[in-house]
């Protein structure tokens, strides 16, 4: 794992924390600082912005409503959520979760759904902004990303719950787990998103800078939310079990793809990139914390993820950021 990481790191610059488990054997390494002023080491405990890898909290929050008998995968989304309108009535929960629901991928926010973005306090309070947007193909036929669809999975967990989205995360998650450096809000702690990304036309910074910074979004049930490498392990371990899903959750939420089962999601966004991924028959799990721009994590998971498992390592090749 070492050399993997330092040939890989050779290749294209790494700065974060990865953390591996492959068996009985752990692995651990932190490279770089958490702040632009490289005051402040990385630790296992430095939490990071998530991005979509936040997904995997949604998943786990309507796993743990299957388990409890009150969703189905095969549920109308409308059975729980009335007010979608009634082209979203072929949409199932198990659809949504799996991007196979033609809801709008939201992956850049119109600046039109700025206002009620930034109001909304809740999952549900974006219900609208979602069902504003025409689906792009008919539910079940195609699969494409979907942030939006993650919202309508959010919006879902409130209206079954009865409470607000953060609050059933940071309680049946992470309060459950032992997750104490994971929330919604970065504090003195976290890791500053550093960026090379500059204004159109410019090409990117020689050196990452902090990004600019906006209010958080209350309510996205896409990926807002930030973790650390310790809990993501807690996490991963629990998952490897039965005691926080069932495996047949599991399995339904998380589809074998590969020859491995893979439990696990890719996240990236200005200033964070990370990559989680659990692989519960092999006993073993990979989390790449970042905080400077894609594909910094993203190369680092795909060279480490084959080491993981008993295999070779799986150099990747840097990839350029092209002027924005």
């Amino acid at each position: 794992m070492a050399q993997c990481l330092d040939q890989q790191s050779q290749r294209a610059p790494f700065r974060g924390f990865v953390a591996a488990r492959s068996g009985t054997e752990r692995f651990e390494h932190a490279t770089g600082f958490a702040d632009a002023q490289d005051t402040r080491p990385i630790t296992r405990d430095t939490p990071f912005r998530l991005a979509s890898v936040g997904k995997v909290f949604t998943r786990v929050a309507v796993g743990l409503l299957i388990d409890e008998g009150k969703v189905r995968l095969d549920d109308p989304i409308r059975r729980h959520l009335p007010e979608l309108p009634e082209s979203f009535a072929a949409i199932t929960v198990g659809q949504l979760v799996a991007h196979r629901s033609g809801v709008s991928p939201m992956t850049r926010p119109e600046m039109a759904d700025g206002p009620a973005m930034a109001a909304a306090t809740t999952a549900r309070d974006l219900v609208q902004v979602v069902a504003s947007k025409p689906l792009g193909f008919e539910p079940g036929s195609q699969e494409q990303y979907s942030n939006g669809g993650y919202l309508l999975l959010g919006a879902l967990i409130e209206a079954v719950t009865g409470e607000p989205y953060r609050n059933v995360i940071a309680r049946r998650i992470f309060d459950a787990v032992g997750m104490a450096h994971s929330s919604f809000e970065p504090d003195a702690d976290a890791a500053t998103p550093l960026t090379r990304l500059t204004a159109p036309g410019q090409p990117p910074a020689a050196t990452p800078q902090p990004r600019i910074e906006f209010p958080a979004l209350k309510a996205s049930a896409a990926g807002d939310a930030l973790s650390s490498a310790s809990d993501l392990e807690a996490l991963a371990a629990r998952l490897i079990g039965d005691d926080l899903l069932t495996t047949p959750t599991k399995a339904a939420l998380f589809p074998r793809g590969t020859s491995h089962w893979q439990l696990g999601q890719a996240g990236g966004s200005v200033g964070s990139n990370t990559g989680f991924w659990v692989y519960p028959e092999a006993n073993a799990w990979l989390i790449v914390l970042s905080n400077i721009d894609p594909p910094s994590a993203d190369l680092v998971s795909e060279a480490l993820k084959p080491v993981v498992l008993g295999g070779a390592c799986s150099l990747q090749a840097p990839k350029a950021m092209p002027p924005r």
